[in-house]
């Protein structure tokens, strides 16, 4: 293979990696503040999440219904009646507790 071969395929690989790597640590709702962002869940269950820099609020979406989260203690988004918890995280790690029960497990931006 040639050197130019060698050095094109280097750095398509170097750009591919650097759009593939996260933001910093943040979740995709808070890496794109203002819109909408799915979570699919194990179970075949989803969510969405809008989250609001501004506020440091969440307004979160699913079938269960809707709520305006505040963030509180440990980065933990709540309701002010405490029935919504919302853990956001990178990978699969985003997970929404409604009533005391993890709902919305293992969950992923799409």
């Amino acid at each position: 293979m040639s050197t130019l071969k060698i050095l094109a395929t280097a750095v398509a690989t170097t750009l591919l990696i650097a759009g593939c790597a996260t933001s910093g640590g943040k979740s995709a709702a808070e890496a794109t503040p203002g819109k909408f962002v799915t979570y699919s869940c194990e179970g075949n269950k989803s969510f969405s999440v809008r989250f609001d820099a501004e506020n440091g609020t969440a307004r979160i979406r699913t079938h269960d219904g809707s709520a305006e989260l505040s963030k509180g203690a440990r980065g933990l988004y709540r309701d002010d009646a405490g029935e919504w918890i919302l853990t956001l995280a990178d990978g699969k790690g985003t997970e929404l507790v409604h009533k005391s029960k993890a709902v919305y497990k293992s969950c992923s931006a799409q």
